[in-house]
């Protein structure tokens, strides 16, 4: 089973666990780092644009980028309020994936995205404009694919939410992360495996009575 926590819940662990703050951004920004380059097929030679924002979310954005750049991409780091500008520029169109790094779980209201980019998007933890606790989309652009950071929220996996977020990858950052969300976590998505168990064979001389 797969754990599932709410915005508050995993603030809650974040806040409780002994790891610095820097260390889980250096983490997040690297499994958002390498799932772009699979997504890519490659880093060398590709044009990101990383559209992040003050938050936790854009400093993952930014040690992605730095370690895309590390790894031979041409990364753009912008702003929210300049995603529009840069969007519409004619060198926009070269562009090969735009991170989506402008918010996260503690976004409490929508924001105006620029239109979907020609580009495929990754999005950080969850689409920016996507109420992590309900799916509910106050505005934002349909991923491809998200990485999420130490447990799935419900607004991965409830419409329209779950919609926007394309094939959504849980990325682990680390056994404390993990054993704090295993503390506090309510609900939990059922594997195949753990269907299997609660549906066992009945033996072949069983009946309905």
């Amino acid at each position: 089973m797969i754990p599932v926590v709410t915005p508050d819940e995993m603030a809650a662990v974040d806040a409780a666990v002994p790891v610095p703050a820097a260390t889980l951004i250096e983490r997040a920004g690297a499994a958002v780092a390498f799932e772009a380059r699979a997504l890519l097929g490659g880093a060398y030679g590709r044009r990101v644009l990383v559209v992040a924002g003050k938050g936790n979310n854009g400093a993952d954005g930014r040690v992605a980028a730095g370690l895309l750049s590390r790894w031979g991409a041409r990364c753009d780091v912008v702003d929210p309020d300049r995603a529009a500008a840069h969007l519409s520029a004619p060198t926009a169109r070269a562009c090969d994936l735009v991170i989506d790094a402008a918010f996260g779980t503690g976004l409490r209201a929508g924001w105006n995205p620029p239109p979907q980019p020609d580009a495929p998007v990754l999005a950080v933890d969850l689409p920016s404009g996507v109420d992590a606790a309900t799916g509910f989309d106050h505005g934002s652009w349909r991923a491809a694919a998200t990485v999420a950071f130490g447990a799935l929220k419900p607004g991965l996996l409830l419409h329209p939410g779950a919609a926007q977020a394309g094939r959504v990858r849980l990325a682990e950052i680390g056994p404390e992360i993990a054993a704090g969300v295993d503390a506090v976590a309510r609900a939990h998505l059922l594997e195949d495996a753990d269907a299997d168990a609660l549906a066992a064979t009945p033996p072949a001389d069983s009946h309905k009575w």
